[in-house]
């Protein structure tokens, strides 16, 4: 996209075209990263006040936070009845990109015995800021403190990571039972990030259970 800035007279009136120079300078947006330097003589003139400049900006499609720099204008024909106020002024690139993170996997299988169940969280696209999450657990059919430990956690993607697990602690009570199931739910505040999808269906299995049958039985016959 471009940035359209306009130069002209605020007060008074020209006699004759005065010329001044527009130039660009790096804040915490880069030339040739986030916007085209620009450095351009604009002329102004008793029938024409006002001039615009358009500045490029580029789409980097990556999440950031919003980034600034600004523009000066200093004279180039000698006026000195010309006065340049304002001589600066700050241009500021909102950032418009959303990033996907969510759940590898939307159903988990994990044995009461098997200690942990884990889940996967994915970033879908590169950062170049911080981005957290919040995970959590709710109750179905198992139920926190009986069959699972309930567990909250913060968790931040930090540039350059894509991949992020959480483990939540499977209680063996030792008595055999049907499946059950309690959930993963992802959440943030960052109007940046959307969570697709935002829950997964953790399962735990019952045990494996060896019956004995007389088959398996040997038989001692006492004379």
């Amino acid at each position: 996209g471009t940035v359209s800035v306009s130069v002209g007279v605020l007060e008074g009136e020209l006699g004759r075209s005065v010329t001044v120079r527009l130039t660009t300078a790096d804040g915490t947006a880069i030339a040739s990263e986030d916007y085209k330097y620009t450095q351009v003589d604009i002329t102004c003139s008793p029938t024409q006040m006002q001039q615009s400049v358009a500045i490029a900006i580029n789409d980097d499609n990556l999440l950031e936070f919003n980034e600034t720099f600004s523009l000066s204008l200093s004279l180039v024909s000698i006026a000195s009845t010309v006065t340049i106020d304002p001589n600066t002024a700050q241009i500021t690139i909102v950032d418009d990109e959303k990033v996907v993170i969510g759940f590898a996997s939307e159903v988990v299988n994990v044995e009461e015995d098997g200690g942990n169940a884990v889940l996967t969280v994915l970033l879908a696209v590169s950062l170049q800021r911080n981005v957290a999450v919040t995970f959590e657990t709710s109750s179905g059919t198992a139920k926190d403190f009986s069959d699972y430990i309930p567990t909250s956690e913060k968790m931040t993607f930090t540039p350059g990571v894509t991949s992020l697990e959480v483990s939540v602690h499977i209680i063996d009570d030792g008595f055999p039972e049907f499946n059950e199931q309690f959930f993963g739910v992802l959440s943030t505040s960052d109007p940046d990030v959307l969570i697709r999808p935002h829950r997964a269906t953790v399962n735990i299995l019952p045990n494996a259970i060896v019956n004995l049958t007389t088959e398996n039985a040997v038989e001692v016959i006492s004379n």
